[in-house]
């Protein structure tokens, strides 16, 4: 056990009380040295997803190379900074997300050989996003419908599975064939205030005055041009195939 001489750390009478404040410091702790490593920290992050912290530790650790590119290949395809692209959903197989491509990196520690790549994404919502907090917006939301955000996140670039297409609603209303990959947009979505941006601005239609989805079959009066939707006026489909629909309002 070492020993302390009592002269040596105390104030004895007649010492002025800087000379105490001075020899106080000399028994402080020194502060704790961190005891995890680079390689340790970033394992760290990576377990729990944390990959924006990856990338942000990246840049101001010089231990470690970050390279950035303007595209990738993605299952034989290529895809540019910028292009719009499928991303799995582990939760919900059946509707992928949908982001836009903002960054591509790639991260290895100088000292190993495994390289994590990253891209940063800028989120367009669905409408299983939507609907949680708009239920009564769910029948005039397409099932191909997509709503931009202001919402960005790193995502392991393994995650994306293709390139797709975002298109208005009349370029998607006019197209003759619809991919599986192409998505129209028409609004913004608002996450922090859980709501749309410019909803108002939208034309509503039938009886329901409700926004169109072209997911639904609707008919035209032929006197006033309005559309509806033919199961809010009783019809079946097909039924006014060969002749003249006259809506309620017109009759």
């Amino acid at each position: 056990m070492a020993e302390f001489k009592e002269d040596k750390f105390f104030n004895k009478p007649g010492d002025s009380d800087d000379s105490a404040n001075k020899l106080k410091k000399k028994i402080s702790k020194p502060k704790q040295q961190s005891l995890i490593s680079t390689s340790q920290k970033i394992k760290e992050m990576f377990k729990k997803q944390q990959f924006k912290d990856i990338v942000n530790w990246a840049e101001k650790d010089t231990s470690i190379t970050l390279h950035e590119y303007d595209e990738m290949k993605v299952n034989s395809q290529m895809l540019k900074l910028g292009q719009y692209a499928l991303i799995k959903n582990a939760k919900n197989p059946s509707e992928d997300y949908v982001g836009k491509l903002q960054r591509i990196v790639t991260i290895k520690e100088n000292k190993s050989t495994k390289l994590i790549c990253l891209c940063e994404v800028n989120w367009f919502y669905r409408k299983s996003e939507i609907i949680k907090f708009k239920p009564l917006a769910k029948p005039w939301i397409s099932n191909n419908e997509v709503f931009s955000t202001n919402c960005t996140d790193y995502i392991l670039a393994s995650t994306i599975l293709s390139p797709c297409r975002i298109v208005t609603l009349e370029e998607y209303e006019t197209s003759t064939q619809v991919d599986k990959g192409v998505f129209f947009t028409r609004l913004e979505w608002l996450p922090t205030k859980k709501k749309f941006d410019g909803l108002s601005k939208l034309q509503n239609h039938c009886t329901c005055k409700q926004p169109q989805n072209p997911d639904q079959i609707y008919i035209q009066c032929d006197k006033c041009q309005k559309w509806y939707h033919i199961t809010c006026v009783g019809l079946k489909k097909g039924e006014y195939e060969q002749k003249e629909y006259i809506c309620g309002c017109c009759r």
